[in-house]
């Protein structure tokens, strides 16, 4: 019927206590708020802390990685025995001078070619070089062993450094040869009686 209601439309009515039982439902939601805020901000600053420390470890990996500048320059390397000339089952003495930048582990390794051809390996040398930086001089060299062909010699070497803790866990040293330097193999020195 045309002026009829329509009876499936509700009807709302105001309760007296509406606007106090709306208060109560904004202050706990806003309490309820307050924390997941609060939890956020945390959260927040939790990421930031380990997306910084991420982005340093990579950064300091990295920086690792690149680190392939050899830490020692050689100035001077000559055979000071005299005129150049060692008898089997002596020292060879080599001068070096050298300038260090930093502190690295090393290992040193030796050959020399002997008077018939042959390669005669010593054992590797491994120390640390820490201490001042700066300018270095010593004296150093291998014993010729007694076995060596007299004749013309050639010492030959490798210098392995490891600077940083991926060089000393992954063997990934900064690898240096070393100048071949000639030499004359004398037969052994007679032993007086």
């Amino acid at each position: 019927m045309p002026g009829d209601k329509p009876p499936f439309l509700p009807q709302v009515q105001m309760l007296h206590d509406a606007d106090r039982t709306d208060e109560i439902y904004a202050r706990g939601v806003e309490v309820a708020l307050a924390v997941a805020r609060k939890r956020g901000r945390f959260q927040a600053l939790m990421n930031g802390v380990y997306y910084s420390t991420l982005i340093l470890a990579l950064g300091w990996i990295f920086a690792m990685v690149i680190d392939r500048e050899p830490p020692v320059r050689q100035v001077l390397r000559e055979v000071v025995n005299p005129g150049r000339q060692v008898h089997a089952g002596d020292r060879l003495l080599i001068r070096g001078v050298r300038i260090r930048d930093r502190s690295c582990e090393i290992t040193r390794r030796w050959w020399i070619v002997d008077g018939a051809g042959r390669r005669l390996d010593f054992e590797p040398e491994r120390f640390d070089a820490y201490g001042p930086i700066g300018r270095e001089e010593e004296t150093i060299g291998p014993v010729i062993p007694l076995d060596a062909m007299p004749g013309r010699g050639r010492l030959l070497g490798v210098v392995a450094y490891d600077c940083n803790p991926l060089q000393r866990a992954l063997g990934w040293s900064i690898i240096v040869m070393l100048p071949a330097l000639d030499f004359e193999i004398l037969p052994r020195a007679a032993v007086a009686p």
